[in-house]
């Protein structure tokens, strides 16, 4: 879970936002867009972008492991949400 928090600490304030609202507080594109101030076609295109990121810098490149990220990211305790 470190490496993930440590994941998480690179990117910017807006990405990790993103992030963060989408995965573990289960906002959605709707929603996020409004808090962001942009559009909710460019948030679920950047999620994305971001989920891919992430899965590459970890070395994740089987589909369970990605979706064990997935759930990591949901239950990730807020303090590591600003890397370690």
């Amino acid at each position: 879970m470190r490496d993930l928090a440590d994941a998480l600490g690179q990117l910017d304030d807006e990405s990790r936002a993103l992030l963060e609202l989408s995965m573990r507080r289960g906002m959605d594109a709707d929603e996020i867009a409004a808090a962001l101030n942009v559009e909710a076609p460019e948030v679920d295109q950047r999620r994305g972008e971001l989920l891919e990121r992430l899965s590459q810098g970890l070395g994740l490149d089987t589909r369970a492991a990605r979706d064990e990220l997935f759930a990591s990211l949901q239950d990730l305790p807020p303090e590591l949400w600003r890397g370690s």
